[in-house]
């Protein structure tokens, strides 16, 4: 009795772990979709720009206050 419920309560484990809805469930068009992505990769891109500039721009004003305190 207890192997076949834990046989039971393993399958429906596998069944909620595989469940998902897909974008025309959720009412997403390709549109919509197409959107996303694109929206989501100009952020990627732009996030990584701005942080290697900051970085520059930290590493220059150390230079600049090493430059100011030798002299």
């Amino acid at each position: 009795m207890q192997l076949s419920l834990l046989k039971v309560s393993v399958h429906l484990m596998k069944a909620h772990f595989f469940f998902a809805l897909t974008a025309n469930e959720m009412g997403l068009s390709p549109i919509i979709l197409i959107l996303i992505v694109v929206s989501s990769i100009v952020f990627i891109v732009g996030f990584a720009k701005s942080s290697r500039e900051n970085e520059y721009k930290k590493l220059m004003d150390s230079f600049i206050e090493r430059k100011e305190e030798s002299d």
